[in-house]
């Protein structure tokens, strides 16, 4: 046997790589890494008991030369006796339909195809491999730490994850192309990757020989770095699984997806004094996780967001700060509440049409939609033996000392409300924190304003404006019903 094939199986071993399956979809470009992996895959099958299915990626870019690679990668499967499907896509016309880069769309079209055939096998077992190498994960670390990254950047590409296997990854390319040429197997060359109009060939060709130049192991140690680095960061995402866990928060559930799609509640809470007790790193990874968890993951999301979400350790309840992706962020009473901000813009939006002028006509009594249920408004003579009997959800009001017509509607950034008789007034966000209305809930409690001031907040207290005296005239009655059905009396 080869000893880069011995090299590569027992890579595959020591990873479990196919463990429990039994096909195998693997991705040929026709250039040196993949062929020698099917190539690898293929002599020995029948050991690893695996069905192998090919997958060919014409990007359609390099016109004829393109056409030659898929026609020998098809060459190829047919000689090793193994299937083979070519797909044709326009990842330039991808890439400016979608805003990706032209990279970047290569690289969903390989994994959608990829993706496509494993689902189909999936019932029987079936992982994706890919040609990865050691010279890939030494770019990757590379052009990581160039644009910036934490931990999860500079342990470059892992063996096996998400169903993805890399066989190569203990090998580099001078061996790679040293096995093909002892076996005298051909390969594509890409002329593309020659030049450096992309980010990893300006790496590959430039970057990374002079740091071999400084030192002939630069690849290895790379490597070797960003396998210390992987074992660190496995460490740390224990330390905050078991602290998210601590707060009834378990990402491996799948209502926890680091998306934060379709995450159930779609709101995560950790309590900020247990947060704090944990060392600054864990604090910071806990927080990122969560702002990915919110904000549709964790691309782009570094160190900038979690110093700011810090900085609502000391903040009252309530304030908070947009994330990126539609994700929010605030306090709650000793809590940091994250949250998918789409949920609260809802709550906006549906309020927002429950929020009506009501123009008082003497004589009127009239029902009108209020959120969480409806309000009605009675005007009339103030009888006799009024009873004013303090009740929660049922109010009355001085109609001439109203000064504008009054108005339904839900809470405004600024709104006050009068709590003295010498006009003395209060932030109705005060109100709010002082009675502990959760931030998400303010949106959706009525209000009762005139003008800019606002004569009773539903469920709190009403304002001394516009409450009625002995000359009281004429009565303005405020009754909120609730959606329940219930009319409280208290």
């Amino acid at each position: 046997m080869d000893t880069f094939e011995r090299q590569v199986l027992g890579y595959i071993k020591e990873y479990d790589m196919f463990g429990g399956v039994r096909h195998c979809v693997c991705g040929v470009s026709g250039g040196a890494d993949s062929v020698s992996l099917l190539t690898v895959l293929a002599r020995h099958r029948d050991e690893l008991g695996l069905e192998l299915h090919v997958i060919h990626i014409n990007h359609m870019i390099r016109g004829d030369d393109a056409d030659s690679d898929q026609h020998y990668v098809e060459a190829l499967c047919e000689e090793y006796g193994v299937d083979c499907v070519s797909h044709n896509i326009d990842v330039q016309k991808m890439a400016a339909d979608t805003g990706l880069t032209v990279e970047e769309a290569g690289r969903k079209a390989r994994y959608d195809a990829f993706e496509q055939t494993r689902s189909r096998l999936s019932d029987e077992g079936c992982v994706i491999a890919v040609a990865h190498n050691r010279n890939d994960v030494a770019e990757t670390v590379l052009f990581n730490m160039a644009r910036g990254t934490g931990l999860g950047g500079v342990k470059g590409i892992v063996p096996v994850r998400d169903g993805i296997v890399r066989p190569l990854l203990s090998s580099d390319r001078t061996q790679i192309e040293a096995y093909l040429e002892r076996n005298n197997i051909a390969y594509c060359t890409d002329a593309t990757n020659n030049e450096d109009d992309y980010t990893r060939n300006r790496i590959r060709h430039r970057v990374l020989p002079e740091l071999c130049q400084i030192n002939g192991q630069a690849v290895e140690h790379i490597c070797s770095m960003a396998q210390i680095a992987s074992d660190y960061e496995r460490l740390a995402e224990d330390m905050v699984y078991r602290f998210l866990k601590s707060q009834g928060i378990d990402r491996r559930k799948s209502e926890c997806r680091w998306t934060g799609e379709d995450s159930g509640s779609q709101k995560y809470r950790v309590d900020m004094d247990s947060l704090k007790a944990e060392d600054k790193l864990v604090q910071e990874l806990v927080i990122r996780q969560l702002v990915g968890m919110v904000s549709g993951g964790l691309k782009d999301i570094g160190k900038s967001h979690v110093r700011e979400v810090m900085k609502l350790y000391n903040a009252e309840s309530g304030a908070g700060i947009d994330l990126p992706g539609n994700g929010r962020v605030y306090v709650e009473y000793g809590q940091l509440v994250f949250a998918v901000a789409c949920a609260d813009e809802t709550d906006r939006a549906d309020t927002s049409e429950h929020c009506s002028s009501v123009e008082l006509v003497y004589g009127l009594d009239k029902m009108y939609t209020a959120p969480g249920g409806q309000m009605r408004v009675r005007v009339y003579d103030r009888p006799a033996g009024l009873d004013l009997t303090k009740k929660e959800y049922t109010k009355y009001l001085d109609y001439d000392r109203i000064d504008k017509c009054l108005q339904l509607r839900t809470y405004e950034k600024g709104d006050r409300i009068t709590v003295s008789a010498d006009g003395a007034s209060k932030k109705v966000n005060r109100l709010f924190t002082d009675a502990k209305v959760p931030a998400d809930r303010r949106v959706r409690v009525p209000l009762v304003a005139s003008g800019s001031d606002v004569i009773w907040v539903v469920g709190l207290r009403i304002g001394e404006g516009c409450k009625v005296t002995d000359s009281t005239r004429i009565i303005v009655e405020l009754q909120y019903i609730r959606e329940d059905n219930e009319e409280e009396q208290r």
